[in-house]
């Protein structure tokens, strides 16, 4: 019998289905429903095989073994804790046998739970905090949910949470159809094509030389999406006729807001190649989040539930717009009745909040707001000093402080390791095994980059919840189950540069509904507008190539789209044209490999100054960034050199990571008006020679004259 989506997400459930039973193996507990069985090893927490009785060969492993952390897995692991306990949560001879829960739990009494040499990036201190994870099962559900609960008992010294997530390693003889979205929706290498590749830049990525995607550079970032926007992603298999799809029927418990891209899925980078799943909840790609806890801080998060779905019987097209529709299903239903003993307030204790934005913009009229994102979050903390950057570039000298090595977090990624061990084992294929990667030369002089602790904010913060909607074109929102706390509002909107942030705190009661009344949003101006490229709207999506940059090497492709680099004018040329998606040095190397350097490329920006303008007091370029990799820029006006500007830094690394949309700062310079004049004038912005990952993204530059 065949069962709506709603119908597997509601409590009640057809009598006629088998039973949940929950079987303790004495390694694992075994759960089963009828259609789904599931094992989970009870000291690490790990999912270590999922089978169902309707895929083509009836109960074949869904789970990979080849390469990289095998099966389903949370990011860090309660195995090595100070004390482990294990139980049934929830016996389904309780509940009539309708649901069924087990529970592994590490207590870190004060000590790092990872043990001597954690893995998780950005987890060198390890992790001094319990760790309890759960994973659910329901009568007629196909699918499991899973859930994880941090806590820093206020006995515990300071710490933090690295880099984390749940993710899959899936069998890659039945897996071979990967769907993040409309654009990323195909049949995929395998892993045999995979060790087959050649290397290019970076571990990541390799061009294929079998298979059906012969002649493709395959790149994990390829994939990466943002996560407000796909309730629901995963593989599926053409042979088998089954699907497993990550479902977050929240965002409150991810991290960053509505605009962080992260990974998704993707063939392992190990040898094999196995297909992969990810989702992030402590992300640290495209400017990353961040997430401490002072020593005796109590602090608790619950990550989850996250709904495991496994439909079977279809195609991948008819089975990712199944998951799509599960996904609302799931959505509709939290938070969850069923989650108990932690701290996870019901629907009861939830509040709702709701308001209008009113903007207020005598420069930027609108009529109607275009994309409005509306959200609460913890309160913004005070911006940390930064302190003066001192880079040394090919074109003009800069002078920087020393900085240590790039932190784990970065490294584990973008940083490229030398591919010199030509000692290495072989594949059967010929390639070297478990081949490292290349880092490209640095100029004598330079120095490494220095990643400052952040303070948190909106953007960065993982440590708690957010809560964000997309609001109507009236401005007007509402908020739904909003956890009971202490917030911050913050709004976005595409055509407004900079965001809404509350200066004052608004505190959430259980079971509120709560009117905010009509907010007027006034944004920051430093005098007359006299000319904008782009839309402000956090991505780079409106210039060239916006509309299809996930490929690997799109910032080697700048020196073969505009070999004589960018020369606009403002009113005439056409930024979807004649503006790209990446400032980067301009390519001299070519390399088939991407280990390219550049020269330094100029972009020039002509414009006109109206007569009625005064070109006496103070002049404001400013910056919108959806990523910066480069040490500084050099700005000149009308033949004069203003810059360089050595605040050129945030946004993430979307350019080596094929990505448009980075954690969004704006940076603004300031120059004398005096160098301006009526008429034509002329602003050239200069990146420096070096790797031509090492750019900027832009999403708007602005400038603004004030008398």
């Amino acid at each position: 019998m065949v069962f709506s989506s709603f119908m597997l997400a509601n409590p009640t459930h057809n009598p006629t289905d088998p039973p949940v039973t929950v079987t303790d193996d004495g390694a694992t507990y075994t759960m089963t429903n009828g259609y789904l069985t599931v094992k989970i090893n009870k000291r690490t927490g790990d999912l270590v095989s999922v089978k169902t009785v309707k895929t083509v060969t009836p109960n074949i492993e869904l789970m990979g073994y080849v390469s990289g952390h095998h099966a389903g897995y949370w990011e860090q692991s309660p195995a090595l804790a100070a004390r482990e306990v294990t139980s049934i949560t929830i016996d389904p001879a309780s509940v009539n046998g309708d649901r069924g829960e087990v529970s592994v739990k590490g207590y870190s009494d004060g000590k790092s739970i990872l043990g001597a040499n954690p893995t998780a990036a950005g987890q060198g201190g390890g992790l001094i905090a319990d760790l309890e994870i759960r994973y659910t099962l329901e009568r007629g559900a196909h699918g499991v949910y899973t859930y994880a609960i941090y806590t820093h008992q206020d006995t515990y010294p300071a710490g933090s949470v690295g880099e984390s997530r749940f993710g899959f390693k899936l069998s890659g003889v039945v897996f071979d159809w990967l769907s993040i979205d409309e654009q990323r929706n195909d049949i995929m290498p395998t892993g045999k094509d995979w060790d087959f590749a050649n290397d290019l830049n970076m571990k990541e990525a390799r061009r294929l030389t079998t298979g059906v995607h012969k002649g493709r550079a395959e790149h994990k970032y390829d994939y990466s999406a943002d996560q407000f926007k796909i309730p629901a992603f995963g593989w599926s298999s053409t042979t088998q006729k089954v699907g497993i799809y990550l479902i977050n029927p929240s965002f409150e418990y991810l991290s960053s807001g509505p605009l962080h891209f992260e990974l998704t899925g993707h063939l392992d980078d190990g040898d094999g190649g196995d297909p992969t799943l990810l989702d992030y909840w402590r992300g640290t790609h495209y400017g990353g989040s961040e997430l401490p806890f002072a020593a005796n801080e109590p602090w608790t998060k619950v990550v989850g539930p996250i709904f495991i779905y496994v439909p079977t019987g279809n195609d991948p097209q008819a089975l990712f717009t199944d998951a799509k529709k599960q996904a609302k299903a799931e959505q509709a239903h939290w938070p969850y009745h069923w989650v108990k003993g932690v701290d996870y307030p019901g629907a009861a204790e939830r509040a709702t909040v709701k308001g209008k934005l009113q903007l207020v913009d005598a420069q930027t009229p609108m009529q109607k707001f275009s994309n409005l994102l509306v959200g609460l979050a913890f309160p913004d903390q005070p911006a940390a000093p930064r302190p003066p950057r001192l880079v040394r570039t090919d074109t003009f000298p800069i002078v920087e402080a020393p900085r240590p090595s790039a932190p784990a977090e970065r490294r584990s990624d973008i940083a490229l390791a030398r591919n010199t061990d030509t000692a290495s084992p072989k594949l059967p294929n010929g390639k070297r095994a478990n081949r490292g990667t290349y880092v490209p030369p640095r100029p004598q002089g330079a120095r490494n980059f220095v990643f400052q602790p952040q303070s948190l904010n909106w953007q960065n913060d993982a440590k708690h919840y957010e809560f964000w909607v997309n609001g109507a074109g009236d401005g007007s929102f509402t908020i739904p189950n909003v956890r009971p706390g202490t917030y911050q509002l913050h709004a976005i909107a595409d055509g407004v540069l900079g965001a809404y942030d509350a200066t004052a705190t608004v505190t959430i009661t259980p079971g509120e509904k709560l009117d905010l009344g009509t907010i007027e949003w006034h944004p920051i101006h430093y005098g007359q507008q006299i000319f904008q490229i782009g839309t402000p709207n956090r991505s780079a999506k409106e210039f060239y190539k916006g509309d299809d940059h996930w490929h690997w090497g799109m910032y080697i492709e700048y020196a073969k789209y505009f070999p004589n680099d960018v020369n606009f004018t403002v009113g005439k040329s056409d930024p979807s044209k004649d503006w790209y998606i990446y400032h980067v040095p301009h390519d001299t190397d070519f390399k088939p490999d991407g280990r390219d350097q550049g020269r330094a490329t100029p972009w020039t920006i002509n414009f006109t100054m109206p007569a009625s303008v005064p070109t006496t007091g103070k002049a404001t370029l400013r910056f919108g960034l959806s990523g910066s990799a480069t040490r500084s820029l050099g700005i000149s006006v009308n033949g004069k050199e203003v810059g360089p500007d050595n605040d050129i830094s945030g946004g993430g690394a979307s350019m080596v990571r094929d990505g448009i949309e980075g954690t969004w700062v704006e940076r603004d310079f300031n120059f004398d008006a005096s160098m301006l004049k009526p008429g034509e004038n002329t602003i050239v912005l200069t990146v420096p020679a070096g790797s031509v990952t090492n750019g900027i993204c832009y999403d708007v530059i602005r400038l603004e004259v004030a008398p």
